[in-house]
């Protein structure tokens, strides 16, 4: 493949490929970064469109993870681009530290293509992208819809149409990313398939895996109407509200349908009656409590994770934690959606990771489920060479934050999350709060606790009021 430079226009770096297979197909390449002005405009690709061809296309994830904090694929073909730099649900991108994956673009029927274009957007290396585009009819010899990792594509009926990477020569290449795939003499293909294998933007990075934001395909055939198959249904998504009509919850079990009775009938009230609670824990001035939370459930990897005010979950591991922790550790990310940390003043400094899920596991632990024992004395005899570390997080860090708010201050959350918030954190709050420094306050909850534990265990004392 060759590249041709071309200087900046208009602020945009622009880039043209001629791929030698096949020899007609180009590639044009644009980059903006967050500071050339409004953002996606492009001197040389096509806007994003809702109307064009891919839009009513089927798109199906073949391979790779996606992230927990991503987009569906539906994103891809809305036709809608993000509107901030880093706006995770507004794009698909797959799982931290792995390679990437593939997707597949279902027609239904052969079809020309007039164009394909893909849009991203990321203010540091998620921005660029990297990937081989195929296509296919489906009627090709040996042809596989969900080709073998191991085996290369061309030997299985597709054709390679593009080499396709936006990275710049310096810089991790940050902003928006345009590329064009056209044929200047004819249109692609007709192909019923497209498929693009994505790479990392740089295998040696743990976060390389780009934000895509729009896959947009046009036929040259303006009377062509794409009919891929139906893709099996798995339940809508629903949504619930409190009884005031405050707040509500949508959740979106369509890949975990075997969890929709248990998210009715167990997560359902628990939403409805402690995410009012828990906003009522964490008040703060002028601050307003995210009215809308969006819950979504499906295969992935860890345990769950939030981003604003959306909370993804790995369905797997609830299957295998109805009985055990699979509502608690939703409510501890329900905490995080109300902490809204990011709302924080512009150059205030970060808060502290230790304090944010030690609150989270504070609320979880100490106010929703303390029968559980999952963070207090009866948790550490049960643990191996246990560190009593204040700001080890987790359970560690919410021990800590319930000895100090039983000796000292029992409004230690509120005033911790209040300062979180409004980005005025610092330690000698601490002394204002308690009278004691942070580190006094450590060394005096670790020698008690480490005490607590030394001494024989207590016999049981009366069972806890169920919450």
């Amino acid at each position: 493949m060759t590249r041709l430079f071309s200087p900046r226009l208009a602020g945009a770096a622009l880039w043209v490929a001629a791929l030698s297979v096949p020899a007609e197909i180009q590639v044009i390449s644009e980059h903006r970064s967050e500071t050339d002005g409004p953002p996606f405009r492009f001197s040389r690709v096509p806007p994003a469109s809702d109307r064009d061809t891919a839009s009513r296309a089927a798109f199906r994830l073949l391979l790779g993870e996606p992230d927990d904090n991503s987009g569906p694929l539906t994103v891809l073909h809305d036709g809608r681009l993000p509107a901030e730099p880093d706006e995770p649900a507004a794009n698909f991108f797959f799982a931290a530290g792995t390679r990437g994956g593939r997707i597949l673009v279902d027609f239904g029927s052969p079809t020309p293509l007039r164009y394909i274009a893909t849009f991203s957007r990321h203010p540091s290396t998620r921005g660029p992208q990297r990937y081989e585009l195929y296509g296919a009819t489906g009627d090709e010899s040996g042809f596989r819809l969900a080709p073998d990792e191991t085996r290369a594509l061309a030997e299985l009926g597709w054709k390679h149409l593009a080499s396709v990477n936006s990275r710049p020569s310096n810089g991790p290449g940050g902003g928006q990313h345009g590329v064009l795939i056209t044929n200047p003499v004819g249109p692609l293909g007709p192909f019923r398939y497209l498929l693009f294998e994505i790479h990392t933007t740089d295998p040696a990075i743990p976060f390389g895996n780009t934000f895509y934001s729009e896959i947009d395909a046009v036929s040259a055939d303006p009377d062509f109407v794409p009919n891929p198959p139906a893709a099996p249904a798995g339940p809508a998504p629903f949504t619930v509200r409190t009884p005031d009509g405050r707040y509500s919850f949508t959740l979106d079990l369509s890949r975990a349908p075997e969890l929709e009775s248990w998210a009715r009938g167990t997560l359902v009230p628990v939403l409805l009656e402690w995410y009012p609670r828990l906003a009522d824990l964490l008040p703060g001035q002028n601050f307003e409590p995210p009215r809308e939370v969006r819950i979504v459930i499906r295969p992935g990897r860890g345990v769950a994770a939030t981003s604003g005010t959306r909370i993804t979950a790995n369905a797997r591991w609830i299957q295998r934690e109805l009985e055990g922790e699979a509502v608690g550790a939703l409510v501890h990310e329900l905490v995080h959606v109300l902490q809204q940390y990011g709302r924080r003043p512009a150059g205030s400094a970060p808060p502290p990771g230790w304090l944010v899920e030690g609150i989270a596991d504070y609320l979880r632990w100490f106010v929703f489920e303390p029968e559980r024992h999952g963070a207090d004395l009866v948790w550490l005899r049960q643990q191996r060479n246990v560190q009593l570390r204040h700001d080890a997080g987790y359970r560690i860090s919410a021990n800590f934050l319930d000895w100090v708010s039983r000796r000292y201050n029992r409004d230690l959350i509120r005033h911790l999350n209040a300062a979180l918030r409004e980005g005025r954190y610092e330690e000698s709050l601490w002394s204002q709060w308690t009278g004691h420094t942070l580190q006094e306050l450590a060394e005096q909850w670790r020698s008690e606790t480490e005490k607590a534990l030394a001494a024989p265990e207590p016999p049981p004392g009366p069972a806890l009021e169920p919450r």
